[in-house]
């Protein structure tokens, strides 16, 4: 049975419900002075923590950035093949060229030459770019002029004979001066030199008077074109 009803005299009545609000507990109101004492320390505190995480995080960035430069390695990436070939190459090419003799003079030779191809003797000239000097088969460095042995055209023949000929009254002009360059020798065994003549120099004196040009690691037909 419900506790809201209830025997009366033996009979069973009916009791009007109770209003809910007598059920509720009756609650303590805080002093006011005590909830603005609270709200004011919450404040405060709220104030001390902001203030600390904007400072710390700076602190703790610098302190971080200098363990690391200071104690922790670099990461490094592990080089390739390929990279550490290259590496050794350029630091043979550096030791060649630390060790690679200077370029050197013969002392200057005053000679009569002659042309090898009349029996010109130990002295003479062969073409525009060649010729013996002493015994020895000397090839003029960083010059090409026209072939004469055979010539491959008229052109090139009329041309190969100026250079001879330009080439010999250079020769015999005064004190013949050789320098040796990075190669002493070309594939046919002739020595390779930086030839000059009272100073001047044989190879640019030839280019500027036409019969003969710069050399581009190869020779080239004089058939078309003088320059071709």
């Amino acid at each position: 049975m419900s506790r809201h009803w209830k025997p009366e005299d033996g009979k069973v009545v009916r009791i009007e419900w109770a209003r809910a609000e007598s059920y509720r507990a009756r609650r303590k109101r805080l002093p006011v002075g005590s909830v603005l004492l609270v709200l004011f320390l919450a404040a405060c505190i709220g104030l001390v923590v902001g203030y600390t995480q904007t400072q710390v995080p700076e602190q703790r960035a610098d302190t971080s950035a200098i363990e690391w430069n200071s104690v922790q390695a670099v990461p490094q990436r592990e080089r390739t093949s390929d990279e550490l070939a290259w590496e050794q190459r350029g630091q043979d090419s550096r030791a060649a060229l630390e060790s690679a003799p200077e370029p050197s003079s013969a002392p200057a030779v005053r000679a009569s030459f002659g042309y090898c191809h009349a029996g010109g003797g130990t002295n003479c000239v062969v073409d525009g770019d060649t010729f013996w000097i002493g015994g020895e088969k000397v090839r003029i460095a960083g010059i090409d002029a026209p072939e004469t042995h055979p010539p491959r055209c008229e052109d090139e023949a009329r041309l190969g004979r100026a250079a001879t000929e330009k080439l010999h009254a250079l020769l015999n002009s005064g004190a013949v001066t050789m320098t040796s360059i990075d190669r002493d020798r070309d594939t046919y065994g002739r020595r390779l030199r930086n030839v000059a003549v009272d100073g001047q120099d044989v190879g640019n004196a030839m280019i500027t008077d036409g019969v003969a040009r710069e050399y581009a690691g190869r020779r080239r037909p004089w058939c078309v074109k003088r320059w071709q």
